[in-house]
Parts: C-alpha cells; sequence; structure tokens
C-alpha cells in the first residue's frame, strides 16, 4: 500500500512539473534580471473564456486580450520535451542534497526546436518547487552568452547584471563613454552564496567557440565545487563546444599524452605484455538532445498530438473541430516538424482569422501566412 502511495505522489508531482510548463508565458519580458525571471517563473497562461471576449463580427483592437493570448500561446509539449524536463527534475534533485559530485547538463539540437524553451522551463520549475519551502533566496541565474565572450569577466558581468549587482549610466554621456568592465567574481559569489543559488542557465552557446569558453569553465567548476551551482549550456552544438572547450580548459590533449607514455605493461592473454592505453575522454554530461517532430505515416500520436494540443490552446468562435489534425501533412510540409515555424504559423492564422472575422482556420487561411521557407 505505501509503495502504491509513493508512485501516485511521485506520478502527482511529476504531472505538476509538465503542468506549470505548460502554462509558462511564451513571451515575457526582460528576462536576464531577478524581476524579470520572477515574473516570468510566476505567471501563468490561462486560456482565454470565449464568453467574456468580444461577441462574433464586433471588430477588435490590437490590444483585445485573445489576440495578445494568441500572440504566445501556451507551449504544447512531446514526448521527448516531457521526458527531458523529468530528467532535469531528477537531477536537479540529486544535485541539491550533496556537495560533491555534482553533473552539469547539455541542451543540444538544431535551430528551432525548443531548446530554450526546454532551458528555462527546467528553471522555472526547479525554482517554483524552492518557492514552496522558502520565499527569501535566488535559486536561479538566467544568462546568455555576452557578446564579448572572450574574456571571463564578461561572462561573470552577464551573472551580476542578472543578479543587479552592475551600476547603470545616469546620463546619456556615460552611455556613449566606454567604460571599462570590472571584475565582480567576488561579490557574485558573496551574494549567490548568501542566497542559496543553485542552478546557472546558460543560453547562446552556439555563438561561442570553444576557445572563448575554456577560460570561464573553471569559474563555473568553482561555483558548483564551492557553492553546489549546478550549470545548464544550451545552444545548437552545446554539446561539441563544451567538450572542447573542457579538453582545452584541463589540458586533456596533454594529459593523454603524458598517461600514453606512462602507460603500465600488462600481460595478455597471448603471454605478451602489452600497454594498457588510457581511452579518449568523452564528455561526461548529459545531453538532451531536441529534434524536429517526425511526421509517421498512420502515426495518430507524435505530430498529431502536438497538433491537438494547439487546438486546444485555440480561442475563436468558429473553430471547425480537428481543424488542424486534419492539416497535419500539410502543417509537417510547411514547417518540417519545427516547434518554432509552427507555432508562429497558428499564431499568425489564428490572430488574422479574429482580425477578419473568419474565427476558424483553413489551409486557405494557412497559405496566406508567410513564414519564410
Amino acid at each position: 500500500m505505501a509503495t502504491s502511495t509513493r508512485s501516485t505522489a511521485r506520478a502527482q508531482r511529476e504531472q505538476q512539473i509538465l503542468d506549470q510548463a505548460r502554462a509558462a508565458p511564451m513571451a515575457p519580458r526582460w528576462m536576464f534580471t531577478v524581476q524579470g525571471w520572477n515574473a516570468y517563473v510566476n505567471e501563468m497562461i490561462q486560456r482565454p473564456d470565449l464568453t467574456n471576449a468580444a461577441p462574433l463580427g464586433t471588430p477588435v483592437t490590437s490590444d483585445d486580450p485573445r489576440l495578445r493570448y494568441h500572440g504566445h500561446l501556451r507551449l504544447v509539449s512531446h514526448a521527448a520535451f516531457d521526458a527531458a524536463l523529468l530528467k532535469a527534475h531528477r537531477l536537479l534533485l540529486a544535485n541539491r542534497n550533496r556537495r560533491e559530485g555534482l553533473m552539469d547538463r547539455v541542451i543540444d539540437g538544431p535551430p528551432g526546436t525548443g531548446k530554450t524553451f526546454l532551458l528555462r522551463a527546467i528553471g522555472r520549475a526547479f525554482q517554483r518547487s524552492i518557492e514552496e519551502l522558502h520565499n527569501d533566496r535566488i535559486p536561479v541565474v538566467h544568462i546568455t552568452a555576452p557578446q564579448d565572450a572572450d574574456n571571463v569577466v564578461n561572462w561573470v558581468w552577464e551573472i551580476a547584471e542578472f543578479l543587479g549587482l552592475t551600476p547603470a549610466p545616469v546620463t546619456e554621456d556615460e552611455v556613449r563613454q566606454p567604460r571599462r568592465t570590472p571584475d565582480l567574481s567576488q561579490p557574485v559569489r558573496h551574494v549567490m552564496e548568501r542566497r542559496w543559488t543553485q542552478l546557472l542557465l546558460v543560453d547562446g552557446l552556439q555563438r561561442v567557440h570553444p576557445d572563448q569558453l575554456a577560460p570561464v569553465l573553471h569559474y563555473f567548476d568553482f561555483l558548483r565545487e564551492q557553492l553546489g551551482i549546478t550549470t545548464i549550456f544550451c545552444g545548437t552544438g552545446a554539446r561539441e563546444i563544451v567538450r572542447a572547450a573542457r579538453v582545452k580548459s584541463d589540458n586533456l590533449a596533454e594529459a593523454q599524452q603524458g598517461l600514453s607514455l606512462r602507460a603500465p605493461l600488462v600481460a595478455g592473454p597471448d603471454g605478451r605484455e602489452h600497454k594498457v592505453l588510457p581511452q579518449a575522454e568523452p564528455s561526461r554530461l548529459p545531453v538532451t538532445w531536441l529534434d524536429p517532430i517526425p511526421l509517421y505515416s498512420g502515426d495518430q500520436e507524435t505530430w498529431p498530438s502536438i497538433l491537438r494540443g494547439f487546438e486546444e490552446n485555440l480561442c475563436l468562435h468558429r473553430l471547425t473541430p480537428h481543424a488542424l489534425v486534419k492539416e497535419a501533412q500539410y502543417l509537417h510540409a510547411r514547417t518540417g516538424g519545427y516547434l518554432k515555424l509552427l507555432s508562429q504559423l497558428i499564431c499568425q492564422a489564428a490572430m488574422t482569422a479574429i482580425e477578419e472575422g473568419i474565427e476558424d482556420i483553413t489551409q486557405e487561411l494557412l497559405e496566406g501566412i508567410d513564414i519564410g521557407g
């Protein structure tokens, strides 16, 4: 009986994590500050009630609630997204209860597959779990790779800016004058330690060369070893960028060569002595890979389930039943299974349907929406 109760409690907790991710805002304000990030974490996007909307046939203005809602819609997740979110949840649950042997993570995949949203959903779910118990912490810091990534100081500045430690220019003259970026590593460490930061989200890694990331890895290592902070790296090509940066930062190539020279001799099955050569050092970080959503012949769950999710989120007066699922092949041909393109196509179509009074989504309407490609 106790086992059944625990299983039910775990299932309920996991469902809560997934539901919170689906209700996350897709178009939040600037979130690379504590205030902006906290607003994102605590905002829940709800589908408008059609009974409270402008009556059918009534002209709408640009600030109409339904137009604003359809400008972003809610997340429609899928099996790979849900699995990645729960794996990250378990990793962070393990990391928060230890001070050595912590493990970071990488999110990789082609552009437009939802990597950034997954990164933020992980941080959002983690912070909400912390806030259930504590309201005086900064459990998550979210940064993007700096424009000038060659200097470690610039990476630290991104964290300091999130924490509100960077002095803002007061006058226009100060904005125009180049300033020397100070080293804020000690203030950053102090605040993160005092406010119990446990998770660092690093987005935009596709803009960084491994040589630029290598110097700052040791600073991230310091945060992990001294403060118990987990880092999640995100970006197209992030896996290889982090791996190559780690090899360079830790001089693993030179160390590997030294180990080869000192490799011990061991008797083999043939009775002769052989050198036991060290294996090449692989990336030790778990990697979440997001791909475009495929469309299989006869499959009613993979791609069609995504479309059903969008249909449930739409708020139109005359939406035809299964309007999107009936156009599954057309929508996949238009978007290639990329969630970014699908979201843009459906959101723009829904807004057009509201503005023009059609209140439905048809293939004819979709064909008039330009998303490139």
